[in-house]
């Protein structure tokens, strides 16, 4: 018996490589469909939005200078480079401005961050465009990979210090399988050597935030990408990689349940998905919405501002991440984007936040720091009562003589529901927005058309071609 058939059937590495390859008909349902389609739009909105960022411009320089074969499209560059490139770059683009969709799980009663599924996407999306696949394979492998990320995030406890990133290897391993048409040997393997890789410490989301935060995704994906093709070429993986004690295990706990994992679906987790319609932390959207209605409410009167009490959702994400000093007086575009305070007081000046608010290290500026320490943070329980699948958050301006100004949003209109997905229109209008100065009109109208009809192309890589520049 050769290396590539001796797989022991009962382990856990097993039964995961035959859930990841089975056919699925909530896979083809139309409104999975539907809200694949409309993440991938969002993807690419994101990547885009990321052409100047610091991240990606360094990968692209770094592919540029070693030479790359033109296999597959870098989105929103004149060049192209090979599926691990491709996917290294659009992963990093998709992730660099922190504005790509977030999930929400439930861990001991309680609303958590999950994540951000669309980490990993833009892989699916490279190893299709070099496979030649359908638009329907490639949005079915992303609907099983959202899913498959909630799976291994369910498996981590909320006090790891392991990071929920370290789902993304597996997954994009799972997902270029699928696409590739392994069979489960060869799956099995990919799926043993990704997670082989995966660990990442949770330390590249807190404190004094790095660019490691973004780009640890994108790392992981292109290792993941890159493990099944050796995978497809023989390449064999340590089977008891989550059984064993010496495997993932401190990572992936099993006292919660391998079996879990190859479950039958119940609710797909691509409907849990949420769209972030502003270029900050997924927590933080809600806060958005209503520090814009108390803008207009404000009507310029800034300077008469005497406090501003930013309240959120009785949560412990929300707890912890209000106490995160670093956050508090940003002194990084990676802390400011995650501020509780710059956030809504930059709102509150400017009636608007997009990359604009960022420019210039507005964060430092003494107008800003002045309006930013007049924020102070609380939660409440009443308001999580009131909107339980949600981030929510409620804003009250104290002016001089005693005028408050109160406004909340419970949903954000990002905000996905499990019984009819995304919205349309902030999608489009968001991709709109970030696309305006790089693509024309008519550009811009044939990606939304392409992109939002991929199920129907025979293959994806002409949509794909679309992306570049």
């Amino acid at each position: 018996m050769n290396d590539m058939t001796a797989i022991n059937r009962e382990s856990s590495i097993a039964s995961l490589a035959k859930w990841t390859l089975a056919a699925e008909p909530a896979y083809v349902s139309d409104l999975a469909l539907r809200q694949a389609e409309l993440l991938t739009l969002d993807s690419v909105a994101c990547a885009y939005s990321a052409r100047n960022a610091s991240a990606p411009r360094r990968v692209a320089a770094m592919i540029d200078e070693l030479g790359s074969k033109p296999a597959c499209t870098l989105i929103g560059h004149s060049g192209r480079g090979s599926v691990l490139d491709a996917t290294f770059l659009n992963c990093a683009l998709v992730r660099s401005q922190d504005f790509n969709d977030v999930q929400f799980i439930q861990k001991d009663g309680k609303l958590h961050i999950g994540g951000h599924c669309s980490d990993v996407l833009a892989a699916a999306l490279a190893v299709g465009e070099a496979q030649g696949a359908r638009g329907q394979d490639v949005l079915a492998a992303i609907i099983m990979g959202y899913e498959l990320f909630r799976r291994l995030r369910d498996l981590m406890p909320m006090d790891s210090v392991w990071d929920g990133a370290s789902a993304v290897g597996v997954v994009a391993a799972a997902m270029a399988g699928r696409i590739m048409g392994l069979d489960e040997a060869r799956q099995a393997n990919a799926l043993a050597l990704a997670l082989a890789r995966c660990a990442t410490p949770s330390i590249v989301r807190y404190g004094e935030l790095s660019g490691a935060k973004n780009m640890v995704g994108a790392l992981l994906a292109r290792e993941g990408v890159q493990l099944t093709l050796l995978a497809a070429k023989g390449m064999t993986g340590p089977q008891q990689v989550l059984d064993h004690r010496w495997g993932m295990q401190e990572v992936f706990d099993p006292a919660l349940g391998f079996e879990r994992l190859w479950a039958p679906i119940d609710e797909l987790f691509i409907l849990r998905s949420h769209v972030k319609t502003f270029a900050c932390i997924g927590t933080a959207q809600a806060s958005i919405v209503a520090a814009l209605n108390a803008h207009r409410l404000l009507a310029g009167r800034v300077s008469d501002i005497e406090a501003i009490d930013v309240i959120m959702a009785d949560l412990p994400i929300i707890r912890k991440q209000q106490a995160e000093k670093p956050r508090l007086t940003p002194s990084t575009h990676e802390t400011a984007d995650h501020s509780f305070t710059f956030l809504p007081a930059v709102v509150l000046m400017d009636g608007e936040l997009t990359e604009r608010q960022y420019v210039n290290e507005r964060w430092a500026q003494p107008e800003t720091r002045a309006l930013t320490a007049k924020v102070r943070l609380s939660v409440s329980e009443e308001l999580r009562a009131r909107s339980p699948e949600a981030m929510p958050c409620q804003i009250r301006v104290h002016l001089a003589g005693g005028e408050v100004i109160q406004t909340e949003c419970l949903y954000p209109p990002g905000h996905s529901f499990p019984d009819r997905g995304l919205a349309r229109e902030p999608v489009v209008e968001k991709f709109k927005e970030v696309t305006e100065t790089i693509l024309t009109g008519e550009r811009q109208a044939r990606i939304i058309e392409e992109v939002l009809d991929l199920r129907n192309k025979g293959t994806v890589g002409p949509t794909i071609s679309l992306l570049s520049i």
